[in-house]
């Protein structure tokens, strides 16, 4: 992830240094195109790699949280006994 980014940023920085340099390799426009390009990739690449960590510890989590519900019912449930009991 990090890599992909500094990989934008350093292309972009490569490109308005070279566009400075007197003769104009691209337009204003083009450069944009080519920066939304490098950032709908990069954005993409990311959002693979979340959904992927989130499929890979959705399991985990919804076991997680079942058992937090359980143990929580349970100790309501002893808590609730001993005042029926008065």
């Amino acid at each position: 992830m990090k890599k992909s980014v500094l990989g934008i940023i350093a292309g972009a920085a490569m490109m308005f240094s070279l566009a400075s340099c007197g003769e104009k390799l691209l337009t204003d426009e083009q450069v944009q195109a080519e920066i939304t390009t490098g950032f709908e990739a990069g954005k993409a690449a990311v959002e693979q790699e979340m959904a992927s960590k989130c499929d890979d510890t959705f399991e985990d989590r919804v076991t997680a949280t079942v058992d937090q519900a359980k143990a929580d019912y349970e100790a309501e449930k002893a808590a609730a006994m001993p005042a029926s009991k008065k």
